[in-house]
């Protein structure tokens, strides 16, 4: 009995000893988990030579970079993104421009093929898309795929990937001025006292940051004019966004 007795108060004590140290535990703060880089602080990538990376979510060797691309991205790659994001900028600031141009009704002259002429399209972009004659979508789509191909595989110029001119770039800046690479004929243009590095930054800068608003733009036009309220600015402006309308109307 003694011995049962003795077991039983050991067993007391290792219980009140395991409550006292686990109400103990409840009063220590749980180890901070360590802490992310901030998306605003990553490093710009060196490949881009800091193009792009401007304010107010970048610049001064930083860029915007919530995903990590420039953490897992070799630099042949960061040059094909650059190059996308380039060809999409120049796309939507033709779509924006042609859109508003669409929706005030100015057409071209004449007629687009026999007995379609080009204000019988309308103004609403698809609807202009869908009334354009079949051989005229091919020839469109034709032409496109034809300058993307010349972006990608021109034998003339190295590709962008390795450090050649970025699609629809026709000229490079060389040390000593404009080099034409335009279908294999090398021209150089020297420089003028006005073509600065800081302009020809300021240039490319602006290129994207305009286009990247465009890219913006188009989405908000689209948006407007197929879900009519989606976008509040743009409510009710028909004079910008004819509204209520779809592909197949």
């Amino acid at each position: 009995r003694s011995l049962a007795r003795d077991c039983g108060n050991k067993a007391k004590m290792k219980l009140v000893a395991a409550l006292a140290l686990s109400s103990a535990s409840a009063f220590v703060a749980p180890a901070a988990p360590a802490a992310r880089p901030a998306p605003l602080e990553a490093k710009s990538p060196a490949v881009l030579d800091g193009i792009g990376a401007t304010a107010p979510f970048a610049g001064n060797g930083k860029c915007w970079d919530p995903v990590g691309f420039t953490e897992r991205t070799e630099d042949s790659l960061m040059l094909w993104y650059r190059a996308a994001e380039l060809k999409h900028s120049r796309v939507a600031m033709l779509a924006c421009t042609g859109w508003l141009v669409n929706q005030y009704e100015l057409y071209f002259p004449g007629n687009l093929a026999a007995g379609k002429a080009f204000a019988s399209l309308g103004k609403n972009p698809l609807e202009a898309w869908s009334a354009t004659p079949y051989d005229g979508k091919v020839q469109i789509l034709f032409a496109i795929g034809l300058a993307e191909f010349h972006s990608e595989f021109g034998t003339y110029k190295k590709h962008f990937t390795r450090g050649g001119p970025l699609p629809g770039n026709q000229i490079e800046r060389t040390a000593s001025g404009w080099q034409d690479v335009w279908g294999g004929k090398v021209l150089n243009i020297p420089f003028g006292p006005e073509d600065t590095d800081a302009k020809f930054r300021t240039q490319q800068n602006a290129e994207l940051n305009n286009g990247r608003a465009a890219m913006i733009g188009i989405m908000g036009f689209s948006a407007a004019a197929l879900v009519p309220g989606s976008v509040p600015a743009l409510d009710g402006l028909d004079g910008v966004v004819a509204q209520g309308w779809t592909i197949g109307a």
